[in-house]
């Protein structure tokens, strides 16, 4: 049996089953796990339903893989049967590639563990002339088993939304940093392949502590930070700064002051926010930047985020919407100035 194995938030798995619903209502899902889902595609659909997803991924999906799903009774069989599956494929994957192996078990009885069958993959791997890693792969090897069943796929990474397992990307606090808010930046820098100007300008509203603040002044951009609390005072004095403590709703800028990047990181009413981002388009270059996350309220998210979608400025395209694994009670929007 083929199909799609996706990955959302174990409190927004709903949200997600929801969004699905809509766009492949001829698709059987079954829910195998917490955040985990398994979109029934067949063999005849699966190529077409990837490509739509990633073209366009559902707003609270944070990971997928195309898979082929098979009974397993027991450990030596799952690490027998794909072990074998992988040789069969790895002719489609360029000698010497990057592969990384990541195995997940849930709602499971049987007893193994994923790092065995990691061993049993990366000898094979090795075997055939590939370089297995963790970090930063080329490749791909995903396999899931839930209750009696394997979901096995291999693929380049780029087709898996992200090149962490189900998306969980995570990011180490180094000394220095203000904040582990930035993880939320730098997520979506990385989710989005996301450029910004160096020695351009950036606006940073609610940038207090100012987590988002300095990773932008540590990328080489100008920034205005605006708050009404303080700034950590690690930020006293760096290059590059200037903070104006105030009410981001007291906002005026001269027409000729131009921002290449604004962001926006607060716990504010979402439809709120839209409008305080719209009143400084102006004030955005043409092909400028905004990088916002957007508060959900409510049972239901999605008719909220419909609502902020349609009350943004028509001049900002949306080029990305994620609910990414660094938001909580939020997702993370990216979009361009259009003219």
């Amino acid at each position: 049996m083929q199909g799609i194995v996706l990955t959302a938030s174990e409190e927004f798995l709903a949200t997600a089953i929801e969004e699905l619903q809509q766009k492949f209502p001829q698709h059987k899902q079954v829910t195998l796990g917490p955040g985990l889902l398994w979109l029934e595609t067949g063999a005849e659909h699966r190529q077409q339903v990837h490509k739509q997803l990633i073209a366009k991924p559902p707003i609270f999906v944070r990971h997928l893989y195309s898979a082929t799903m098979w009974p397993v009774i027991s450990q030596p069989e799952l690490i027998a049967s794909v072990s074998k599956s992988l040789l069969a494929d790895l002719p489609s994957v360029p000698l010497g590639a990057s592969v990384a192996v990541q195995a997940r078990a849930v709602n499971t009885t049987l007893d193994w563990q994923p790092r065995d069958l990691k061993a049993a993959c990366d000898s094979v791997l090795c075997e055939q002339g590939y370089q297995p890693t963790i970090k930063d792969p080329q490749w791909v090897v995903s396999v899931t088993q839930a209750r009696q069943a394997v979901y096995y796929g291999l693929a380049p990474a780029s087709h898996n939304l992200s090149d962490w397992t189900g998306g969980m990307l995570h990011f180490r606090k180094e000394p220095g940093d203000v904040s582990r808010a930035k993880f939320k930046l730098l997520e979506a820098i990385i989710r989005f392949g996301l450029h910004f100007p160096h020695g351009g300008k950036a606006l940073d509203l609610g940038a207090a502590p100012g987590g988002w603040t300095q990773e932008l002044l540590a990328r080489g951009l100008a920034v205005v930070a605006v708050d009404t609390g303080e700034l950590d005072p690690r930020l006293n004095g760096v290059k590059g700064l200037r903070f104006l403590q105030m009410n981001v709703k007291d906002l005026r800028f001269s027409p000729l002051e131009q921002f290449d990047l604004i962001t926006c990181d607060m716990s504010w009413d979402p439809i709120f926010t839209a409008k305080l981002v719209n009143g400084l388009v102006n004030n955005l270059s043409p092909g400028g930047q905004v990088v916002m996350t957007v508060k959900l309220m409510g049972k239901r998210p999605l008719p909220t985020i419909q609502r902020v979608l349609t009350t943004l400025d028509q001049r900002l395209e949306v080029s990305h919407a994620q609910h990414l694994w660094h938001n909580r009670q939020e997702i993370t929007l990216h979009l361009i100035r259009t003219k």
